[in-house]
């Protein structure tokens, strides 16, 4: 991401570079601006101020009359530079685009300092023509680079916003909205003077927004500046036109620069850094690690030897009270200082009155290029062009500025610091310009002295052969999914399973249990035989008298049943699945030993002939929950009671569905491993390889947690209500499933008879002659069916269940094959592609085409591809650094060349 935002801001930058470089007098601008310095070098006498304007047009008059040179609200009085400054502006900028700041040399440039509460804000607006935010948090939190380029008459307005990251926030604390709330550990040490704030090696260009109106830019820059001050959320959250993002941040400060370039017609060609207000005491206690976090950012600036400093102080104060004075005294900045006092509308007192005299003379605080005097209008709502018809009406009409401080005219106004701000920064460009040549050319030899020490990087049209392996692998992933074929099994393997599921499932049916029945009960109480609850806990008294109902036809009633103990069985919904270790590439063969028909389905095939998920009700369980929602009305089921048991009946469904889903998950992903590492097996120990794994892996795990998650709810709303549409199916299945019980149940009390009549009377009988004994047993001799109301209970369940589990099975079903399946089939081939930059956004490519319309588009596929695919990754990401710094590097050479003045 980073470095793609970085070559979309180069590629801007060039596009830059060439219209400027259209103009034919290019070099005869640059020597006439050589001379225009050097008459201007002796402007100042030894107090810093210049006893005689510099020009005719710097006293006269004109400049403040009513019918002066300011016309209308295009700004035209920003225009004062003359073409052959501007290219030297212009040249600097260019070179900063390409990177040389950060390769070779800090560059020169303007840097605005003063404390808080200066006037600093109002300067800026003075300086740029721009309005800059004030809002409390945000305004002296963070730098801002404007650049401003002359375009054409004739072209429009138009700004473009990029945060710069040159630093990484490493802290804990999290700051609430503009907030209260402290950040232990946040303070700058030695080591580091930023605190949390860690440079990076190759910082980051982000583009932000690009805006065409002059009212959008207060709210763009505030929103910039915002986005800086939450490192930890995503900058595309604060663009414009985005959602409120609101007012929190997580950060008090931020060394990272907002960059703002604008392109206008009437703006003069000017580069400079407006710094946060230094501070002298916080106004909380929990924020007083900002002061020494501001002062050493600003620090940094100043100690730059190519750095001009526009030091603004308010004449609202006491000069000697200035902390961002008394930094540039420390750091022995004062030759390339420019002062600036501001408010002199607020100026009281005579006493007051003459420490500023003194400083304007250079008697006090002196700095190298003496002090200049500004008055601004505090009010955003002021355009540019009134606050500078207000501002040359003051220094005309207002006293001392007309009497008492006449002898300092040339040195009140905007427009003439406008002027010096020019004039000293083409003076500073000029004079660093042999140095700055010398140390490219140096850094441009040992880039590629290190170049040639790494090992050569794999050849061919890498990002092309990379994506027709990803067709490939597209096309393996089609033909298993699709299958047809003994050697695409994995359909085939699936749809066993699945067919299983719904075995095992259809096969939970709830079943009835008949325990035995008591020969006490039957002598003593001569009551008709009854089940009784308690078991028998001999095999021998198991096979003699407990008789089960285990199928549809549920006539095998002297087969024995072995009780399930459920209490080992946990019962786990599907989002508890706990899926196998993550497979990897390297893990699995390149060729996969397939056999006919499944392997792995003889697990449902037992758990169906087994039914450990079957709901088994007693009569006495079933009667039970009749009372407890017992309607008063004889022979009457009430609703309540009906849902319970079916509830009861679902809930072994998890077990089922958790196997199919880990079955899903196993099969699923070893396939498509498989394949990958098939395709890609020639890329084997490369960092692509790797990223096919993480990739694959991660989007499978995607797709199956929602799938999880889905056939989770599908199950719940099973289980919330009983419903369905399907009437006559449901009766018949009731009828059905009624007679069976009945018979059953008949069976099982003329076995208890049988059983307390003559003891061991089946001992040597088979299993038909067991029911045909059975069957001689009178209906009279049985007396009523004490349970006909629990059985026709357990009918209606049994009924609604044929319905309910074909329903759930056929869901599911379809679900993960429209689903899971669909969407590896179809998308994971996608995401390869756009996690290597290759996505279909930016254009097909085949042996014809290119990946891209746009050439930086593809270099950065093709650099991105070369580290992928590098034995040696390390290696790789240097040479492509490198090779990137090299290029930037020749092309600055190039630039200074052809900008290079004849001596």
């Amino acid at each position: 991401m980073a470095r793609t935002a970085k070559a979309e801001t180069s590629s801007a930058s060039t596009t830059q570079r060439r219209n400027r470089a259209a103009s034919k007098d290019h070099a005869h601008h640059l020597q006439s601006c050589a001379t225009i310095v050097d008459d201007d070098t002796h402007m100042e006498d030894s107090d810093g101020h210049t006893p005689k304007g510099p020009t005719k047009d710097a006293t006269a008059p004109s400049r403040v009359d009513s019918s002066d040179t300011i016309q209308s609200e295009s700004d035209a009085g920003l225009e004062v530079l003359g073409q052959g400054i501007r290219a030297f502006v212009t040249l600097i900028q260019d070179l900063r685009d390409l990177g040389v700041e950060e390769l070779v040399l800090p560059l020169p440039k303007i840097c605005v300092l003063g404390d808080q509460s200066t006037g600093k804000s109002s300067l800026i607006e003075g300086i740029s023509g721009i309005k800059v935010p004030r809002e409390r948090g945000t305004c002296t939190r963070c730098p801002l680079e404007i650049n401003l380029t002359t375009s054409e008459p004739s072209s429009p307005w138009r700004c473009t916003i990029y945060l710069q990251k040159h630093y990484i926030y490493e802290g804990s604390q999290i700051s609430s909205p503009f907030g209260k709330r402290g950040s232990k550990g946040e303070g700058a040490t030695r080591s580091r003077p930023l605190g949390p704030w860690i440079s990076q090696q190759l910082p980051e260009s982000i583009f932000f927004c690009q805006i065409n109106k002059k009212a959008d830019i207060l709210r763009a820059l505030y929103l910039a500046q915002l986005a800086t001050l939450n490192p930890r959320e995503d900058p595309a959250k604060f663009q414009p036109g985005k959602a409120d993002p609101g007012d929190d941040i997580q950060v008090k400060f931020s060394p990272n620069v907002v960059r703002v370039d604008i392109s206008a017609s009437d703006v003069p060609n000017l580069s400079f850094y407006d710094l946060p207000g230094v501070i002298n005491q916080a106004e909380v206690r929990e924020e007083d690690y900002l002061v020494t976090l501001v002062q050493n950012l600003v620090k940094s600036y100043i100690k730059n030897e190519t750095c001009i400093n526009l030091l603004a102080m308010p004449m609202t104060d006491d000069a000697a009270n200035s902390t961002a004075s008394r930094l540039v005294q420390e750091l022995d900045a004062q030759h390339r200082t420019i002062g600036v006092l501001t408010k002199p509308d607020l100026l009281q007192g005579e006493e007051s009155l003459s420490q500023w005299i003194e400083i304007l003379k250079g008697g006090k605080f002196k700095v190298g290029h003496g002090y200049y005097v500004v008055k601004n209008n505090p009010d955003p709502r002021v355009s540019h062009y009134v606050a500078r018809q207000e501002e040359d009406r003051f220094f005309k009409e207002e006293e001392p500025w007309t009497q008492t401080l006449r002898f300092h005219q040339e040195r009140f106004g905007t427009s003439r610091l406008q002027e010096v701000l020019s004039k000293r920064l083409t003076a500073q460009i000029r004079s660093s310009l042999p140095q700055i040549t010398e140390r490219v050319r140096s850094k441009t030899a040992e880039v590629i002295a290190r170049l040639k020490e790494l090992p050569e990087p794999p050849e061919g049209n890498l990002s092309l052969q990379i994506y027709e392996k990803i067709l490939a692998f597209e096309s393996e992933l089609r033909n298993h999914f699709d299958g047809g074929s003994n050697q695409l099994p994995f359909r085939k393997e699936w749809l066993a399973a699945a067919l299983n599921f719904r075995d095992t499932v259809a096969g939970s049916y709830p079943r009835l249990n008949y325990s035995s029945l008591s020969k006490a009960s039957q002598t003593q109480d001569r009551l008709p035989y009854r089940c009784s609850v308690t078991p028998t806990s001999t095999p021998s008294a198991r096979r003699s008298h407990v008789i089960t109902l285990e199928t549809d036809e549920e006539d095998d009633i002297a087969q024995p049943f072995t009780p399930i103990n459920r209490n080992k069985r946990k019962q786990r919904g599907p989002s508890q699945i706990s899926p196998p270790k993550r497979s990897r590439l390297d893990d699995i063969p390149l060729h996969v030993e397939t056999q006919d028909g499944p392997d792995n389905s003889s697990d449902f095939s037992n758990l169906t002939r087994a039914a450990p998920y079957a709901k088994r009700f007693t009569l006495e369980e079933i009667r039970e929950i009749l009372q407890d929602a017992h309607v008063g009305l004889p022979n009457q089921i009430d609703p309540k009671a009906t849902q319970r048991m079916i509830e009861k009946s679902l809930a072994g469904w998890d077990e089922p569905l958790k196997e199919l889903l880990g079955f899903t998950e196993q099969t699923c992903r070893a396939m498509i491993l498989g394949r990958a590492a098939d395709v890609f097996a020639h890329w084997r120990g490369t960092r692509f390889f790797d990223q096919v794994e993480e990739v694959c892996n991660a989007f499978f795990e995607e797709k199956l947690n929602q799938q999880v998650l889905w056939a989770e709810r599908v199950l719940n709303i099973e289980r919330q209500e009983a419903s369905t549409l399907h009437k006559a199916t449901m009766s018949e299945a009731r009828d059905k499933a009624l007679k069976t019980l009945k018979s059953a149940c008949r069976n099982a009390r003329a076995k208890a008879f049988l059983d307390a009549k003559n003891p061991g009377w089946n001992s040597n009988l088979d299993q038909q002659a067991m029911m045909e004994k059975m069957g001689k047993v009178l209906d009279t001799d049985l007396g009523p069916n004490p349970y006909t109301h629990e059985l026709r209970a357990l009918a209606d369940v049994r009924g609604y269940y044929e319905c309910a589990f074909t329903r759930f099975v056929d869901v599911i079903y379809q679900g993960i094959r429209a689903e899971l399946f669909t969407s590896c089939r179809n998308e994971l081939g996608t995401a390869l592609k756009t996690s290597i930059g290759l996505g279909e956004k930016d254009g097909k490519l085949d042996g014809s085409t290119k990946l891209s319309d746009s050439s930086a588009n593809i270099y950065q596929a093709e650099q991105r591809c070369t580290i992928l695919l590098a034995v040696d990754p390390e290696s790789q990401r240097i040479r492509v650094e490198l090779t990137k710094q090299k290029e930037n590097l020749e092309k600055a050479c190039d630039w200074l060349d052809s900008h290079a003045i004849e001596e």
